[in-house]
């Protein structure tokens, strides 16, 4: 294992450092964000999922922009670094929200900085190790991110505990570690030598992005965007987990365990997925991650306790850890290295579309017919996606596990 782990380049690790410390800040804010809202400024579960889902495609619509201004630039360490360094500056904000229209600007501030830091953070992975280490790289990356966000859920607990739900005080400490994270990040990642164009036999190139690059990107890969498409309509804002385990009884003091348990199914899923998927046909490894789905869905319409309720919220994270790697390791796969940041700032954009889509479906079925229902919606479009699934894959792989020797 210690083998395994040195191949791994430094930089790799520095960026799941870093990851670790943004996610352990950001869950601070976002584990009680939903309650601070309904609770202090008397906003509705509808409401809060719409807020949920607009802020949330406003961070994936900034991923394209990010990932084209890397491409164009050839240097994701600069966009990624302006992205840690106005993350940082936006968590003490949230400490002064005194209304809704106030609350939705700040988060939409920070979910842009998400936007800037995720899509070069991914293409500087791909550009940083060989396809046979994507799969690894990517799930490592994925679990320290999510073991930051376990962290800052149980953080939370203890901070609400000694300051009796003092939930502004949270978010003042959420600065800290951004902070770190900032300093780490400007001082121990390398940004590898990039001249893709010159490659490819361009010499008279400019740093000019064409939008007929995207033609460049083969159908391959297409097929993996539409097979996205489908299947994050399954995924609304966690912020519905939230609220499902309130209404099981969950008490407000111990709501951000809801997020710890999630961060943990995608800790112990992320990186042992994404390194199976390396040595086996990653197609057919994505059938765990929907399944995970529909089981999470399984736990949640029919939980009548907070244990069982917090076992779906475990198996909904481990669907997001496992698919999310898996994914974007596909998407690494068939993006040329010179577009990359565009081919992953598409595969965001699609990803928070849906779940902008998903989570205003879910918060009118939630208002109408209870929440129950909203969970059955969940779980058939889980059941969908497996059937589409079944169709993407290649006829000749889809009873082969291994990938075939190269």
């Amino acid at each position: 294992m210690k083998k395994f782990f040195s191949k791994l380049p430094t930089s790799i690790w520095i960026l799941g450092l870093t990851g670790f410390l943004i996610n352990l800040s950001t869950i601070m804010v976002f584990s009680q964000m939903p309650l601070f809202m309904k609770t202090e400024l008397g906003v509705s579960e509808h409401t809060v999922g719409v807020i949920d889902g607009f802020v949330e495609f406003v961070s994936y619509a900034m991923r394209i922009v990010a990932g084209s201004i890397s491409d164009i630039l050839q240097n994701r360490k600069v966009v990624l670094g302006f992205g840690y360094g106005l993350s940082a500056l936006v968590k003490p904000l949230f400490a002064l929200s005194s209304s809704v229209g106030l609350v939705i600007f700040i988060r939409s501030l920070d979910r842009i900085t998400n936007g800037l830091q995720a899509t070069p953070r991914d293409a500087l992975i791909g550009d940083l190790v060989p396809k046979d280490k994507r799969g690894s790289s990517y799930g490592l990356s994925k679990s320290l991110k999510t073991a930051g966000s376990v962290i800052g859920a149980a953080l939370v607990v203890w901070i609400m505990t000694v300051t009796n739900n003092d939930i502004r005080f949270v978010f003042l400490c959420a600065f800290v570690p951004a902070l770190i994270a900032l300093i780490l990040f400007i001082f121990g990642v390398k940004e590898p030598t990039a001249t893709p164009l010159i490659e490819l036999n361009k010499p008279n190139h400019k740093r000019k992005f064409h939008w007929r690059s995207l033609l460049e990107l083969k159908k391959e890969y297409w097929s993996i965007i539409a097979l996205l498409f489908v299947y994050e309509l399954s995924h609304f804002g966690e912020s519905y987990l939230t609220f499902r385990a309130a209404e099981a009884g969950v008490n407000i003091t111990y709501i951000s365990l809801v997020m710890l348990m999630f961060n943990m199914g995608q800790f112990l899923s992320a990186f042992p997925i994404g390194t199976l998927s390396d040595r086996f046909q990653r197609q057919n490894i994505l059938l765990i991650g929907f399944s995970f789905m529909l089981l999470a869905n399984i736990c949640m319409i029919y939980g009548t306790s907070p244990l069982l309720i917090y076992l779906g919220v475990f198996f909904w994270g481990a669907q997001m850890g496992t698919t999310q790697s898996i994914f974007v390791s596909m998407v690494s796969d068939h993006a040329p290295k010179h577009i990359r940041g565009t081919a992953f700032g598409i595969f965001y954009i699609v990803m928070g579309l849906d779940i902008m889509i998903a989570s205003k479906i879910a918060g009118v079925i939630w208002e109408h017919y209870g929440s129950i229902y909203a969970f059955k919606y969940s779980a058939c479009v889980a059941i969908f996606s497996i059937v589409c699934l079944f169709f993407f894959i290649p006829r000749k792989n889809r009873f082969t596990l291994f990938k075939s020797s190269r």
